[in-house]
C-alpha cells in the first residue's frame, strides 16, 4: 500500500485488526451495525480502509470498550454527534 507522509492510505482488514487490536469478525460485524463505517471493496472483493475508517473503528472500540456503551447506545450517540455538527455548521 503507498504511503502519504508516514501514513498508509489503505489498509486491509488484517492491518486494521491488529492496529486496533479488535478481531477482523468484529470488524465485519461493525461494518454492517455502524453506518460511519463503510470500507470500500477493492477489485478482488477484499475490504480497503481509509484513515476515517481506522478513526471510526477507533471511536466505537471506545464507545463499546471503555465507556461501556450497548451497540445500540453507541448507534444513538453517534447520531447525536452528527446532529450537532450538522447544526453547528448551519451557524
Amino acid at each position: 500500500m503507498k504511503e502519504n507522509n508516514g501514513k498508509k492510505l489503505f489498509y486491509t482488514i488484517g492491518e486494521i485488526s491488529k492496529l486496533t487490536q479488535v478481531e477482523s469478525y468484529i470488524l465485519r460485524y461493525w461494518e454492517s451495525e455502524f453506518e460511519l463505517l463503510h470500507p470500500a471493496k477493492g477489485k478482488n472483493g477484499q475490504r480497503v480502509f481509509k484513515e476515517k475508517d481506522l478513526e471510526a473503528i477507533l471511536e466505537i472500540k471506545e464507545l463499546l470498550y471503555n465507556q461501556e456503551y450497548t451497540i445500540a447506545g453507541a448507534k444513538k450517540k453517534f447520531k447525536e454527534n452528527k446532529k450537532n455538527v450538522e447544526s453547528q455548521r448551519e451557524l
